[in-house]
């Protein structure tokens, strides 16, 4: 059996990035908003959790686990290069679909000034109005379903999932035969990294503004660190079973777009119904509501999605499982 040292040893330029990367972004945020930076450690939870994991893990079995070293280049990747080619994307499709459906003009410009608002505080009761009406115009309501499915949905997916496409390449498929938990390894490094930048993001909208209670605060963490992060993961742990299967135990109905389809449609599905939630408060894009009924019957929808893509996961495992008795 391989020795547990062999997946967990890292260059010098992997451990100083461990070591000095986060820091660095704590205190950069700190720099541009201190609030936020009190916060932003909070987002690394997630990650050190799911480290702990592995190296259990990977005690156990090491030849069936990811190297650590292509994890924590795949985590830096997703968070910098791999963020900023999926808002490129999203930016690009956005701006196309405002486009179509609000023409070239001042509609367009009027439309995209209302959405990429991250607070409604002190606005005017025509500019009020107006998003309200636009909030439940078929236009946007088109607007967002097909952002949250392509530009979103398909968009981060692919993404998360990235991993496996390098994993998939890596020596002989005899080599690769004993590895099969790498592909669950690679993409929840990949979702975790998407997590903490989305999570520092949304902490910061949240504290820049300066209006926020810390009632409010503390719900936005709870949210983002619960539901956000988790989200993230299960979908990409979702398609990662799934190509594991396809690939590792030969379930060769499964097409790429099998494997990664169900993860796209919650993800869009869950998009959608929480810019619903904003819309149905008069909110034109992403606007936490602020009714409280309105806040719980959105958090239980969340956690109802989350629940059943755990469920989902769940029964993967159990396919695989019996797999592995077959095998035996």
């Amino acid at each position: 059996m391989a020795q547990p040292g062999h997946n967990t040893s890292l260059s010098l330029p992997a451990r100083l990035l461990c070591y000095l990367g986060p820091p660095s972004i704590v205190l950069g945020v700190s720099y541009i908003s201190p609030k936020t930076g009190l916060l932003a450690p909070l987002a690394f939870l997630p990650t050190a959790w799911a480290y702990k994991k592995w190296r259990e893990a990977n005690e156990v079995d090491p030849s069936r686990r990811a190297e650590l070293e292509p994890m924590v280049w795949i985590y830096a990747l997703t968070a910098t290069a791999g963020i900023a080619a999926v808002s490129a994307l999203q930016a690009g499709v956005g701006y196309g679909l405002a486009t179509v459906l609000y023409g070239n003009g001042e509609g367009r410009k009027m439309f995209l000034q209302e959405a990429m608002r991250n607070t409604v505080t002190d606005l005017s009761p025509e500019i009020i109005k107006r998003r309200a009406e636009l909030a439940t115009s078929s236009r946007y309501i088109a607007f967002y379903v097909l952002t949250c499915f392509s530009a979103a949905g398909l968009g981060e997916e692919v993404l998360k999932l990235l991993p496996i496409i390098y994993e998939s390449q890596r020596g002989t498929p005899e080599e690769r035969k004993p590895r099969h938990r790498s592909y669950l390894d690679y993409v929840m490094a990949s979702s975790l990294a998407f997590g903490v930048v989305e999570v520092i993001g949304f902490f910061y909208s949240s504290c820049v503004s300066g209006k926020e209670t810390g009632a409010k605060l503390a719900l936005t963490v709870v949210e983002r660190l619960a539901l956000g992060s988790s989200g993230h993961v299960l979908m990409a742990v979702l398609s990662a079973l799934r190509a594991t299967r396809r690939d590792y135990y030969d379930d060769t109905h499964l097409s790429w777009w099998r494997v990664l389809g169900p993860s796209v449609f919650v993800h869009g599905f869950f998009d959608t119904a929480a810019l619903a939630f904003s819309a149905y408060e008069g909110n034109v894009g992403w606007i936490h509501p602020k009714g409280v009924v309105t806040t719980t019957v959105m958090l239980v929808m969340a956690a109802s999605v989350w629940a059943g893509t755990a469920w989902m996961v769940w029964r993967e495992l159990k396919i695989i499982a019996a797999y592995d008795e077959k095998r035996k």
